[in-house]
């Protein structure tokens, strides 16, 4: 009888550890997740250079996403000289956006070359179109899309951390692994996936271990340089912040994927004004983008 109780005990012990262990660790989780949603808004960056390159990731959808996406991006006339790198994410099986993407990016820089501006070398090549797995097909099972989208979720953190099979070999070298500084998106599920990618990567800090090698090796380059430049902050490369702007198709209520991401993203933006609840503050009217 003392040897049963002699082993109650000292389970009762265990189970006391294991339980304030567990507790300990989700509210350090919970803390740390506050800490990552709720960073301050971005200080102005400097315009892009070779010794400060900028990064933007755009999410295209099928049909009428890619084309709502690409129509508002063109209305940003010197978005390929605003960022060193752009990386457009289609899923599998979407030709259609990809070809776009690739349209997208010769009518930019056609632009840019009639328009008589210095152009700065390699600026029409520094873009990669990236095929994730899709995360959920059209009427697939449930059961079977959680699957797919765990596999969509790997393919984002690739794509995140420059290691995608579809990124050049000049981007995947590592001094040029950039982790995204925005990241665009107008609701295909996709981009649900890989605002989630980013919120796990910040949680772990993997783009602070990043930023502060490419910060440190941006300073040693300057070193050769003049005493202020040397003092040039690089603290907000690579914080994958970012937008979503609700599709202008959606008039009377969020869509699905804008519900699930309103908590999470640093900007969200609709383009019509009865989306604005009374008293909400995390979203933002701005008027139709669509010309």
């Amino acid at each position: 009888m003392l040897d049963i109780g002699l082993s109650l005990s000292s389970t009762r012990q265990l189970m006391l550890i294991v339980s304030a262990t567990t507790f300990l660790l989700l509210t350090v989780a919970f803390f740390r997740l506050i800490s990552v949603l709720s960073r301050e808004p971005p200080s102005p960056r400097p315009r892009r250079s070779a010794l400060d390159p900028t990064h933007v990731l755009i999410v295209l959808g099928s049909g009428g996403h890619t084309a709502e996406m690409l129509n508002i991006l063109s209305q940003t006339p010197h978005l390929q000289l605003d960022f060193t790198y752009r990386t457009y994410v289609v899923s599998s099986g979407d030709d259609f956006s990809a070809l776009k993407a690739h349209d997208f990016e010769k009518s930019l820089l056609s632009n840019l070359e009639t328009s008589g501006i210095s152009i700065p070398e390699g600026t029409g090549t520094n873009y990669d179109v990236v095929t994730v797995y899709r995360a959920r097909k059209v009427h697939q099972s449930l059961l079977t899309a959680q699957i797919s989208s765990l596999r969509c979720l790997w393919d984002c953190f690739a794509v995140l951390r420059g290691t995608h099979r579809d990124i050049g070999p000049q981007r995947r070298t590592r001094a040029t692994r950039l982790y995204p500084d925005l990241i665009l998106t107008n609701g295909p599920g996709t981009g649900v996936i890989v605002i989630l990618a980013s919120i796990i990567l910040r949680f772990f800090g993997s783009n602070s271990r990043a930023n502060s090698w490419w910060q440190s090796t941006k300073q040693t380059v300057h070193s050769a340089g003049s005493r202020e430049r040397q003092n040039v902050s690089y603290t907000q490369a690579g914080q994958m912040r970012s937008i979503f702007i609700e599709s202008w198709a959606r008039v009377k209520s969020l869509s699905l994927s804008g519900r699930l991401l309103k908590p999470f993203v640093d900007r969200f933006v609709v383009q019509w004004p009865q989306l604005v609840e009374e008293g909400e503050s995390r979203v933002e009217y701005i008027g139709p983008l669509i010309t």
